[in-house]
């Protein structure tokens, strides 16, 4: 059974395809309007003022109310349909939270696959994350967590989230057919025309928003000027569907309020949030970004990869929110608008990479993200399997 299942990316569907289990998803608004039946409706994810371990809680009442209510519920609920275990995406949702400690007491454990991953992706974000799970999230009372990165077992055990043995680093289902897809990637033929692609940045994630707005601005708007210099280059902007629409309203279009270019009217100018990233990675030709892991993934098999590395983020308070900064050795750095425009027309006529460098890319997406052996979906389903054989040999509470 899953909840929440809105969150989850498209590991579920991998999942699903094995004909291993029966899925059944929950609609996420029954689950939410059952549990803010008892919470008020703002209480939607933890944090550290909301942490139910902490001797000021103040749902306590609500939630002995609602588990009671759930203990009563969900035994009707598996009688009626059964159901091996149930599986959540975000350790932070509180509408999984007491139905998946509820459901493993009954015997019905809860497997824990959060959506979010590479926390050591910058010393930010590890710290972050640190802070979060040690102050901000109740302990773990499901059954086991299955993570993609071993590197980031040591934020969740650590911080006392869940002990050592009940947490497993498997990789990414979803990666599977891309890794598979890449080993048959075929070269681009010299009559095609020549793709990039730019991954659009949110500036929000820095504190200092003000300080980069500039800076974002200038690499968003190089892209729509470059397209107007090569219209025999096809330029993709590739906002996440999280943020639809917004390199067009909040870096592009203020930029451009003023002057004559209109945006849709460029015809090698496409800027979408739909597109399937991993297609658009294999049929492109450059792909330039920052603070994605497709830039990994673009650079496992042996795209060029440019990083719009100007003058205003080369500063050592931003260092440790950069993404894979330890790993910039193995991309193209630019250190201006002057610099990304030659580095993008001259990788888009070579594009071979250094063996040395491939293998530190390789080394890289398999220490944050999956095994190159494709087979994370074929470990999710044995851990899985497992998870409920041992739990049904164990009496429920």
């Amino acid at each position: 059974l899953i909840l929440t299942s809105k969150a989850f990316r498209k590991d579920i569907e991998c999942l699903v395809a094995t004909n291993e289990f029966r899925v059944l998803r929950l609609p996420d608004h029954w689950q939410s309007r059952l549990i803010f039946q008892f919470y008020p409706q703002e209480f939607q994810k933890y944090w550290v003022d909301s942490n139910p371990d902490y001797p000021g809680f103040k749902y306590k009442k609500e939630q002995r109310e609602l588990r009671e209510f759930l203990q009563k519920f969900l035994k009707r609920l598996y009688k009626r349909i059964r159901i091996d275990c149930v599986i959540s995406p975000h350790p932070r949702y509180v509408v999984d939270r007491d139905w998946g400690a509820v459901s493993t007491k009954m015997g019905i454990p809860h497997i824990l696959l959060p959506r979010d991953s590479q926390f050591t992706s910058s010393p930010y974000l590890f710290d972050y994350t640190m802070h979060l799970f040690k102050n901000g999230l109740p302990r773990f009372e499901g059954e086991h967590i299955i993570i993609q990165s071993a590197l980031d077992k040591q934020v969740y055990t650590d911080s006392g989230y869940i002990k050592p043995e009940k947490i497993s680093s498997l990789g990414c289902p979803r990666m599977d057919s891309f890794v598979k897809k890449t080993k048959k990637k075929k070269d681009h033929s010299d009559n095609m025309r020549k793709k990039v692609v730019f991954l659009p940045f949110y500036w929000g994630m820095f504190l200092e928003k003000s300080d980069l707005f500039s800076y974002i601005c200038d690499v968003h708007l190089f892209f729509v000027h470059f397209a107007l210099r090569h219209p025999e280059i096809d330029i993709v902007i590739k906002s996440k569907p999280k943020q639809p629409g917004a390199p067009r309203k909040t870096v592009l279009l203020e930029p451009l309020k003023d002057s004559s270019i209109e945006i849709e009217k460029i015809p090698n100018l496409t800027i979408r949030e739909d597109l399937d990233l991993h297609e658009l990675i294999l049929e492109t030709d450059v792909v330039c970004g920052l603070q994605t892991s497709a830039l990994i993934e673009a650079a496992v098999i042996g795209l060029p990869v440019i990083i719009p590395y100007f003058k205003d983020v080369q500063n050592q308070k931003y260092d440790k929110r950069l993404f894979y900064r330890d790993a910039f050795n193995l991309f193209d750095l630019a250190k201006d608008v002057n610099e990304l425009e030659s580095l993008i027309l001259k990788r888009l006529h070579n594009q071979t990479i250094d063996k040395k460098i491939m293998e530190g890319r390789k080394a890289l997406f398999e220490s944050l993200i999956s095994s190159l052996d494709g087979d994370a979906t074929e470990k999710y389903v044995a851990m899985i399997k497992r998870v409920i054989v041992e739990k049904i040999s164990i009496p429920s509470v």
